[in-house]
């Protein structure tokens, strides 16, 4: 009869308690550390782009211009949640052969797990995201909708907040059980951070979690909207519908950007579960998953600044403005007409002077 220490030890190394197999590392060699080096790359990037596309929408407040930007600067916030506290988790526990980063400290162990909820997030945003794009194209087409009133009160910059508001809020409620069910057990090997209590409540909170918040969203409604979206015929009417602005370039420039981004968020959580498929076969298959939704989550910016022409624009003029003109193309440059406006300003200026 086994003991209770070569008990504890088997479930310490078990797959049920860390990301990756314990017994598939490759300790010390180059199927090791190549994926795990480029897997840290990818996550340093994605934080940085994600970062800096944030920092962007906020400073600009093109939110102003479109109410769809309130989930971009939602979907960019919880890329960098993603990556932080995720990514890094699973990324640290390759990199030091199975050690958990939340076992240092029962603080650590409470409030990391509570953290790596955020994943929960994108799937609604996704949806909300799209969907703000669908009803926009009923409403400037004058299509006929199941219910008109709620499309016109949806797209709108109040409606958006509410929305993410709402996403954020029900991610927070169902994480916080978490900082109660996680703390330090107490092993004859060492301390380690697991599940405290009755066990079948937190695997009942999980797959309510998994359910609400992860299977609905991209199992049902992200695949039906997005494939409505893109089976829409766009030619109708030019014209606005009950203070929507009027199509154009813009519109269309967005309408790109929420498919893209919905597909990629669409993506990576496929694969997410070809992850914990992966994670009982081989660590190095689950690492190269885990770079490929790094990579996804990292430059979902990058897309945004290449397809949005308004966003391009005021990064562009911001940068000139710092001085980094010469190295930018010409559209950072202002035009024939905006330097007439521009010289008549300053010849109003030196006249009341």
């Amino acid at each position: 009869m086994a003991n209770m220490s070569d008990i504890s030890l088997d479930y310490v190394n078990s797959s049920d308690y860390y990301p990756i197999p314990f017994e598939d590392y490759h300790h010390g060699g180059p199927s090791h550390y190549v994926p795990g080096s480029i897997f840290a790359v990818f996550i340093i990037v994605g934080v940085v782009t994600n970062v800096l596309g944030l920092a962007s929408l906020v400073h600009f407040r093109m939110w102003l211009k479109h109410e769809g930007y309130v989930y971009l600067v939602a979907i960019f916030a919880a890329n960098v949640g993603i990556l932080l506290f995720d990514s890094t988790t699973f990324c640290i526990t390759h990199w030091n052969f199975g050690e958990y980063p939340p076992d240092s400290s029962e603080f650590m162990c409470r409030v990391w797990h509570f953290l790596m909820t955020i994943h929960f997030v994108t799937g609604w945003l996704s949806v909300a995201l799209l969907l703000n794009v669908y009803l926009r194209e009923h409403l400037t087409q004058r299509r006929r909708c199941g219910c008109p009133i709620f499309a016109v009160k949806y797209c709108t910059l109040f409606a958006s907040k509410i929305v993410v508001g709402i996403i954020f809020g029900v991610v927070f409620i169902l994480g916080l059980p978490y900082l109660g069910l996680f703390g330090l057990n107490y092993y004859a090997y060492g301390t380690y951070c697991s599940p405290q209590g009755p066990l079948h409540v937190y695997v009942v909170l999980y797959w309510v979690e998994c359910g609400l918040m992860w299977a609905l969203p991209f199992l049902l409604f992200l695949p039906v909207i997005l494939l409505l979206t893109l089976c829409m015929s766009r030619d109708g009417n030019q014209f606005g519908f009950s203070g929507i602005e009027e199509r154009s370039l813009g519109a269309e420039q967005f309408r790109t950007v929420a498919v893209t981004l919905s597909s990629t968020n669409l993506f990576s959580y496929f694969l997410v579960g070809f992850v914990f498929l992966a994670t009982a076969l081989d660590g190095f298959v689950s690492v190269v998953l885990e770079t490929a939704i790094a990579f996804s989550i990292g430059f979902q910016p990058v897309f945004c600044f290449v397809i949005l022409k308004e966003f391009r624009i005021e990064v562009l003029r911001k940068l000139r403005e710092l001085g980094c003109c010469k190295c930018l193309p010409q559209i950072c440059w202002p035009s024939g007409d905006e330097r007439r406006i521009r010289l008549q300003d300053l010849e109003e200026n030196a006249e009341q002077e």
